[in-house]
């Protein structure tokens, strides 16, 4: 059995969804079934535990060979490492009280950094969890998400501006969650043989011009790029619902990533591509037809 936590979210329902296409037993675990109806009529059996909540992952983990893991963020957390550890102190008391064999954890690019990347400290930590426990382990370090676009997209429509905390030429790598989802669902169905092993993916190359330019095109209005100042990024996101602790570790990772610091390590880890376009993201994403090649 297959369990997958944050089987709601964009990657997690990728990986319950691919897994159970592939005639793989699978279980959704989820904090809030409502949020689980497009996975159980696809006929994908769902469980209710929060991460906080060690006796309920202890009991969802009890038939589970494999399990997916993950360290969401939490804009509205007061402290975002201390609750980090909590639910991975939480993950490996479940896993030492049942039977898994296997575990695969959505990582970052950037993992191989201890400090200083602010949110992708969390990766560092998960990577680094479970050394001591008697269970094979497989970390898949995803690269930037096409759907961190998303919530701007209401400004664009109606403003035609993009914001974006990254300078408007700044190029890094992007990916599709559903491509991410659906590499993990493959490497939870292979036979891997090492202890340990660490997938890196990385997407193609877009900078916030290139992605105003592409929603220009799909949308058919003029958009214009608007960097927000680093002396404004705390008030925005504090604005936003962020606390002034998440305010502060998003802040970290943007100064890493703007400063290069979020590399991939390419040291004993696997590279792999992905391959939907920005484009097609968008498209399939706003429900705008593809184009004709």
């Amino acid at each position: 059995m297959h369990v997958v936590l944050g089987a709601s979210g964009q990657v997690g329902s990728a990986v319950a969804n691919a897994l159970h296409k592939n005639g793989q037993p699978v279980k959704g675990v989820v904090r809030n079934p409502a949020k689980a109806k497009d996975l159980e009529h696809n006929g994908i059996s769902i469980a209710q535990a929060d991460l906080f909540d060690s006796s309920a992952l202890q009991k969802v983990f009890q038939d589970a060979n494999t399990v997916f893991l993950l360290t969401p963020e939490n804009p509205a957390s007061n402290d975002v490492m201390g609750d980090v550890k909590t639910i991975l102190q939480n993950y490996r008391d479940a896993i030492q009280a049942s039977g898994v064999k296997r575990l695969v954890g959505l990582s970052s690019i950037g993992a191989q950094h201890a400090s200083g990347t602010g949110n992708l400290e969390m990766s560092y930590l998960l990577e680094h969890a479970f050394h001591d426990l008697p269970v094979q382990q497989i970390f898949v370090r995803a690269t930037y998400y096409y759907s961190n676009w998303m919530p701007y997209i209401s400004t664009v429509q109606e403003h035609g501006i993009l914001p974006t905390f990254f300078p408007a030429d700044l190029k890094i790598p992007m990916g599709a969650p559903v491509d991410t989802g659906n590499f993990i669902a493959q490497i939870m169905m292979k036979d891997i043989r090492e202890q340990k092993k660490v997938y890196e993916l990385t997407g193609t190359l877009y900078s916030g011009a290139d992605v105003a330019a592409i929603l220009e095109n799909i949308l058919h209005r003029k958009v214009t790029v608007q960097p927000i100042p680093k002396d404004q990024w705390s008030t925005t996101l504090q604005q936003a619902g962020f606390t002034e602790n998440a305010a502060q570790h998003l802040n970290k990772m943007t100064e890493a990533v703007i400063d290069g610091r979020t590399q991939p390590e390419q040291n004993e880890t696997a590279m792999i591509k992905l391959h939907t376009s920005l484009e097609e993201y968008f498209r399939q994403a706003l429900h705008e037809p593809a184009l004709n090649n």
